[in-house]
């Protein structure tokens, strides 16, 4: 399946992740209008104005509307349902992405383009459940929302399991033996990001109390690292990795330098501090080799990115949230 895009940002940005699903996506140019696409794929309202003029030009469909991504406004799909319906032009169909090959559909359970979409899913092993366009939104609306207060409730967990002496590890997988509660607590994505950042810089200042750190590398995506306070990090060589072909952000810390290379980052470091994992590759590091790389191996990780007894007989001391309460005494 293929599906025009109104500019190569749109590529950029949900190219792999839909292309995993079969969906080849393509930037229409005005001088290209021979070339095949089974329809368009929107992604926020300005695409629609663009819509329109792109169909003076190409003529009738019937063509797929794919709404996709967050950036979409609420019941803006039903809304172009309703104003396509009659003319036939379009099918419309609201679409969500879960993890763990998972799709949510929302549009008219019998269309032709539905049928299609969900055969083609299903051939990239994801599974589909087909709703109103309505549910769609609501659903994109709410989890994130779910996802935090889940997190919240582990990290007030964990400071219980660090009072306890117990392992917060072992309490949140035996809680998501019940399925209503499920496994994976941690928030990658997180709007909020409050909660981590106070966990982080509490845990950085007691190790700064205890050892001689000179050298520390923040790894994680630049927007946790904004949102934190820079006095604790005064007058130390600080590194920062974000993950490999990434911008350099438009707010950055003077003194603080950002690496594109993992190797070059953790090089002779003392403290690495992981507040977020998602687009890196740090969980699938061998051990030896990153401790090998550093000066001193201490860790502090709010991403729970290793197993805890593997982490603990690599590491010089390492902390997670929940975990090995004692570390910095």
């Amino acid at each position: 399946m293929r599906l025009w895009v109104i500019s190569e940002e749109v590529v950029n940005r949900f190219g792999n992740e839909l292309g995993a699903c079969g969906i080849e996506l393509s930037v229409y140019q005005t001088d290209s209008s021979d070339e095949v696409a089974d329809g368009f794929l929107l992604t926020k309202e300005t695409d629609g104005k663009l819509l329109q003029e792109r169909m003076q030009q190409l003529g009738t469909g019937p063509w797929l509307t794919l709404v996709y991504g967050s950036d979409v406004p609420y019941d803006w799909a039903n809304t172009l349902h309703a104003q396509y319906e009659q003319t036939g032009e379009h099918e419309v169909i609201r679409m969500a992405l879960f993890t763990h090959e998972r799709a949510l559909l929302g549009g008219e359970p019998n269309g032709r383009w539905m049928r299609f979409l969900c055969k083609q899913l299903a051939r990239y092993s994801l599974v589909s459940m087909v709703c109103g366009m309505r549910e769609v939104d609501e659903v994109l609306r709410q989890l994130p929302r779910y996802l935090a207060w889940k997190e919240q409730f582990y990290i007030k967990l964990g400071a219980s399991c660090d009072e306890k002496g117990i392992s917060l590890l072992q309490v949140s997988r035996a809680l998501g033996m019940d399925k209503r509660i499920g496994q994976g607590w941690l928030y990658p994505s997180r709007q909020d990001s409050s909660f981590i950042v106070r966990w982080l810089e509490k845990e950085c200042r007691l190790v700064l109390q205890k050892v001689n750190i000179q050298r520390i590398v923040l790894w994680g995506e630049d927007w946790l690292w904004e949102h934190m306070s820079s006095d604790w990090l005064a007058e130390k060589d600080v590194a920062v990795y974000t993950g490999e072909d990434k911008p350099i952000p438009n707010k950055w810390m003077m003194g603080w330098t950002l690496y594109d290379s993992w190797q070059d980052a953790v090089k002779d470091a003392d403290l690495l501090v992981i507040g977020n994992a998602a687009g890196t590759t740090i969980a699938e590091l061998p051990l030896p080799e990153l401790v090998n790389a550093m000066r001193q191996s201490y860790v502090i990780d709010a991403a729970a990115c290793f197993p805890v007894q593997e982490a603990q007989s690599y590491f010089q001391a390492y902390r997670a949230i929940g975990e090995n309460t004692n570390v910095w005494e």
